[in-house]
């Protein structure tokens, strides 16, 4: 009875969910990342250069000295959130569902993605108050709506311990496994180094993230750049396959262009949305925990985010399966993408692919602790703050634990519905309030009118 209770409310929430993230949720987020994009007239496209110098600027010692944390642990905690198994499973489930032609929607997603991050991060900065940060701020007080704020923070919250908790160690598990590790003894593992972090504040989860983030990142991407230098002779072929499928001229010299298309378009841009979280206002949560008050600044930062996460890391992963051939073996997930690094750096190269989803997962599981305890806060109102602080670490790091052993497909599709609650309410919000992000630009743009849509 009670397993046939439990069906019916997985097949119930999987319906509900598949509902919700259909092709009307995915063309929004794409829709409203080309609005803005020309309402600021490409203002996040044109300056790509400064979202890096932003990120390493040399005013990250002042934020450290007075009392907030970095612009650069601030970009590391959001990427650590960002950044989880989905930068390499992601990408091979997008190219095992969509085809080599899923990557090139990946790109264009982020591409108008970054005006997203960029207007949700220039909101944030400008509605920070020193009792009230996040999106949370310019919903309640830009948007004018308290209680559409709290709801906010209550699926931030509660999604922290699906997606950003349990679904990950069950990756770090998993992968685990595939280099002869015991799952549960990996899952303890976590658990012990997330509750070490975490239980210091979440400062110390930023100082962490800045630390991991940029070394596994770093040697992650080297690894693959070596293996596409290998292969560089396919990388001509590897482009003209995902151009040509992402159009649909394979599929439309086969006949069957119309159906083929709209799922590599749809899950390339769904792939895209998922990888960077623009337009999810989850950035907006470290981000405005900076002592930097120039909101145009902390918006190319942002945008600097969705480049690194979507266009080099989620790259480079596609570049290696496709460019190898990894993504005809006929393997899928984690195995497609260890497939093709084994093949251009050995055998030893699987046992690098999945340390790396670990500690990718682990990253992630540090970060969305950094989100559920800034959407806690806020939702506490200053009440019982210590004790609620300690039982959600305690909490957390017990959930950690029995991810890594629990069966979790309910669990993440439940966590993608508070996502899409999380995505709908920032939306919603971030485009009632364009004209201030606009109004932002000028500012430093010497009053140069930027005309509406």
């Amino acid at each position: 009875m009670h397993f046939t209770f439990y069906c019916k409310i997985s097949e119930f929430i999987n319906g509900l969910n598949d509902l919700l993230w259909g092709t009307g949720t995915v063309l929004l987020v794409f829709g409203a990342g080309i609005f803005f994009t020309i309402r600021i007239r490409g203002f996040n496209i044109i300056h790509i250069a400064d979202a890096f110098k932003n990120i390493f600027s040399k005013e990250t010692a002042a934020d450290k000295n007075s009392g907030g944390i970095s612009r650069f642990q601030a970009i590391s905690t959001a990427l650590a959130a960002s950044m989880g198994t989905g930068n390499i499973v992601g990408v091979a489930a997008a190219v095992s569902a969509g085809g080599a032609g899923a990557i090139f929607w990946m790109w264009i997603s982020a591409l108008f993605g970054t005006a997203l991050a960029f207007a949700e991060n220039v909101l944030g900065i400008r509605y920070k108050k020193d009792d009230l940060s996040g999106p949370m701020a310019y919903i309640s007080e830009g948007a004018g709506s308290r209680k559409a704020a709290v709801i906010y923070a209550a699926v931030c919250f509660s999604a922290s311990f699906g997606i950003g908790n349990m679904t990950q160690t069950n990756a770090i598990a998993s992968a685990a496994k595939e280099i002869g590790i015991s799952p549960i003894l990996a899952g303890a593992a976590a658990a012990v180094f997330c509750g070490a972090v975490i239980f210091r504040g979440g400062k110390k989860t930023a100082a962490a993230a800045e630390r991991i983030i940029p070394a596994i990142s770093l040697l992650y991407f080297a690894a693959a750049a070596a293996v596409i230098i290998i292969f560089r002779k396919e990388l001509a072929g590897t482009f003209v396959r995902i151009f040509s499928s992402a159009f649909g001229l394979r599929q439309a010299a086969g006949g069957i262009l119309g159906a083929s298309l709209k799922k590599t378009v749809s899950v390339g841009l769904r792939r895209g949305v998922f990888s960077n979280e623009a337009g999810m206002g989850s950035s907006v949560l470290v981000h405005t925990e900076t002592n930097c008050s120039d909101p145009v600044k902390m918006g190319m930062c942002a945008v600097g985010e969705v480049l690194v996460d979507t266009i080099i890391c989620c790259t480079l992963t596609a570049l290696v399966i496709l460019a190898t051939g990894a993504d005809l073996c006929g393997e899928e997930g984690l195995a497609m993408a260890a497939e093709g690094f084994r093949r251009g750096l050995g055998k030893y190269a699987a046992v690098f692919v999945s340390v790396s989803a670990m500690i990718f997962a682990f990253c992630t599981l540090l970060g969305w602790y950094f989100y559920g305890e800034k959407c806690l806060l806020f939702i506490l109102n200053g009440r019982n703050k210590k004790k609620a602080l300690f039982t959600f670490r305690a909490i957390y790091t017990a959930a950690a634990f029995i991810g890594s052993a629990a069966e979790l497909s309910l669990i993440w599709n439940t966590a993608d519905i508070f996502n899409w609650l999380m995505l709908i309410i920032n939306l919603f919000s971030i485009i009632l309030l364009n004209g201030e992000v606009v109004g932002e630009i000028k500012n430093i743009n010497g009053g140069k009118k930027i005309p509406p849509v």
